[in-house]
């Protein structure tokens, strides 16, 4: 999981008026020389031994807790929750709790994010709205697709691109009430969530594959830290089942010549150039009965491979290009430099719309 900028963490700590957290919390203080006293919530307190030091935006129990900290310890002690859920709590409440606001009457968590209607689509479509908002604002996500080459905020948008950080769980009721635990298991059961209650694509870039009605049929999720993840864990994760729909459907109805490549991120990579007529297998072995009907259906008559320029993607595009022009189709192959992959290409030989051009024969 992505680290929390230390920036944003000391951002945190000294804007938001812990002042007002500790009174939101029920806490009467009084004015003690430069500290403000009062009762301490966390153990039966008989004397005020709780000092808040607004100078300094920390707390300390004098009694029994003897804790003390930032308004982040206050909120993890307060609410029992971990650091993450914390920060992400204070940066929901950053607007309407910085200093210079009159007192506030009570401090509310997230807001729910799901309802209990049992629609499975309705569902993974909240999930990649709130995947979509979080990308937005999320730097270490935004930093990947510009290290990507993908920074392309209309690409972003189109397709509703998104980042799982593991902050889906902190828009759900507890899991020890009816409520939360029902729609857990809503989760569970269109694979968003593990059965340990982990989110599938912790970690990841998502990206969701849409039908014409904007539908849900797939979401790929691509580890944002990549080789540098614990050994043994994908890089590369899909929704659990088989492979279902077929991405950017919008470009077989605009054109006859479909750009095919072997990866999502890849496909991006040619829509950012400009090449708008592209779209993607789901890895080396993952063209589908879904992507032929697509193709026939819509009667393309040219298909330009754009599968790895390595000994899977050659094997693979050869014997993919044998089942197309049985179809009547014409099959080109886009010839990267040996070894490499369209968006490794595409960031190396600059700009990207002239090199892609070139390796598809378009300029």
């Amino acid at each position: 999981m992505a680290r929390i900028p230390d920036a944003e963490i000391e951002q945190l700590k000294t804007t938001i008026s812990l002042q007002r957290w500790v009174e939101a919390s029920g806490v009467m203080l009084k004015r003690h020389g430069a500290d403000l006293v009062g009762h301490c919530p966390f153990h039966d307190d008989k004397t005020p031994s709780l000092v808040v030091t607004p100078a300094k935006n920390l707390w300390h129990c004098l009694g029994a807790c003897q804790q003390g900290g930032s308004v982040i310890d206050w909120v993890m002690k307060q609410k029992n929750i971990s650091f993450r859920h914390a920060v992400e709590l204070l940066r929901q409440e950053l607007s309407p709790l910085v200093a210079d606001l009159p007192p506030v009457k009570a401090v509310t968590g997230l807001s729910p994010f799901f309802t209990r209607d049992g629609d499975h689509q309705a569902t993974l479509k909240r999930v990649v709205a709130f995947y979509h908002e979080t990308l937005k604002v999320s730097p270490e996500a935004l930093d990947y697709l510009r290290h990507r080459g993908i920074e392309h905020s209309e690409a972003v948008e189109h397709f509703q691109l998104g980042y799982a950080n593991r902050t889906l769980a902190y828009r759900l009721p507890p899991s020890a009430n009816k409520t939360g635990a029902e729609l857990r298991s809503q989760l569970q059961q269109v694979g968003i969530l593990r059965e340990s209650g982990h989110e599938h694509f912790t970690g990841s870039l998502v990206i969701p594959v849409l039908d014409e009605h904007g539908n849900v049929m797939e979401i790929y999720g691509r580890k944002l830290l990549g080789n540098r993840l614990r050994k043994g864990t994908p890089i590369h994760t899909y929704l659990p089942g088989a492979h279902r729909g077929v991405w950017n459907i919008a470009a077989f109805k605009a054109s006859e010549e479909i750009i095919l490549c072997e990866a999502l991120i890849d496909a991006l990579t040619f829509w950012c150039a400009g090449f708008r007529n592209v779209t993607a297998s789901y890895g080396v072995s993952g063209f589908t009965e879904d992507h032929l009907t697509a193709l026939k259906t819509y009667a393309i008559k040219k298909v330009y491979i754009a599968y790895d320029r390595d000994e899977a993607g050659n094997a693979a595009a050869e014997k993919l290009a044998k089942q197309l022009m049985a179809e009547g189709m014409d099959c080109f192959r886009v010839l990267l430099p040996k070894g490499m992959d369209v968006n490794e290409y595409a960031c190396q030989v600059k700009p990207a719309d002239k090199s892609l051009g070139w390796a598809t024969g378009k300029k």
